[in-house]
């Protein structure tokens, strides 16, 4: 654990009162005309997770407009994925220190740890020294104005009541805390599952765990072939055989056809994971064991 945790009550309202929502919908009957509604809310947060948080803020696998950045910063925060530059932060840390002691997210303290409970406890310091290691995030207006928590929980709020309204509670549990349900497991499955040892296979030798899982790929919308992402972190497309179904991927590709996408990194040889030259004006506390 890290050295003087701090639990971070507010987070963990949020995120497991979001759950215990989604979670309470399978008690209530589904009507067949939320399908569509859950199937869109599923795609637009995802994808803000997978399009814009990682593939676009942390690696810089290409460039867009900012009409298409800020569709899908809306979803990330539709989603409560987390501030822009914290994710990034966290994210980019991760790659530094995979599976070591200082990963903020390694299966090597469990994998219920890797999956969730990180989430809730934090370094000292732990949210200005991710905002310093992203700091190129912060160029864009509307990643700074969401580190103002009101403006953060904005979207989804007006989401939530938009759907209340639309199709009643029950309604609002299937289309909206549903979805994030499920994009949360699977984004959390791509930190505990696809670093776990015995799980998926690899294809290129790595320094670190990670592992591609067929299962978390569908689900997670292409994140989940990650041996395949940390062999060449900038490579757009993170599913690499035909067999590797990365929707992610279909995204940006189709995005490019059309001229909203470009300077896309579609092939970034496999490099060994490096320390930056800066990195020592980013001390993260090492967790005591």
């Amino acid at each position: 654990m890290f050295k003087n945790d701090r639990w971070k009550i507010s987070v963990m309202v949020v995120v497991m009162g979001v759950q215990v929502l989604g979670a309470l919908a399978f008690l209530h009957d589904f009507r067949w005309y939320y399908a569509p509604v859950m199937l869109a809310m599923y795609l637009w947060m995802g994808f803000g997770t997978t399009f814009y948080l990682h593939r676009l803020l942390c690696h810089r696998s290409f460039e867009t407009t900012r009409w298409i950045r800020l569709l899908f910063a809306v979803g990330s925060a539709v989603g409560l994925a987390g501030h822009p530059s914290l994710w990034v932060g966290t994210h980019r840390y991760h790659h530094l220190k995979s599976d070591t002691s200082d990963d903020p997210h390694s299966p090597i303290e469990g994998l219920a740890y890797a999956h969730l409970f990180w989430i809730f406890k934090r370094p000292p310091r732990f949210e200005q020294l991710s905002l310093r290691w992203a700091k190129d995030t912060r160029r864009h207006w509307h990643v700074r104005a969401m580190e103002r928590p009101w403006v953060y929980l904005l979207p989804h709020v007006a989401v939530a009541a938009a759907f209340w309204a639309a199709f009643g509670f029950h309604g609002l549990l299937w289309c909206l805390y549903v979805p994030v349900l499920f994009v949360y497991n699977f984004t959390w499955a791509v930190n505990s599952v696809c670093h776990w040892p015995s799980a998926g296979y690899r294809n290129f030798d790595t320094s670190d765990r990670s592992r591609n899982v067929f299962w978390v790929g569908l689900g997670s919308l292409g994140e989940g072939f990650h041996n395949n992402h940390h062999a060449s972190p900038r490579c757009a497309a993170h599913g690499q055989r035909w067999y590797e179904f990365d929707l992610t991927r279909g995204l940006i590709w189709a995005l490019e056809k059309l001229g909203l996408v470009w300077n896309v990194v579609w092939q970034d040889e496999p490099k060994p994971q490096r320390e930056p030259a800066d990195s020592a004006v980013l001390p993260f506390p090492a967790r005591q064991h």
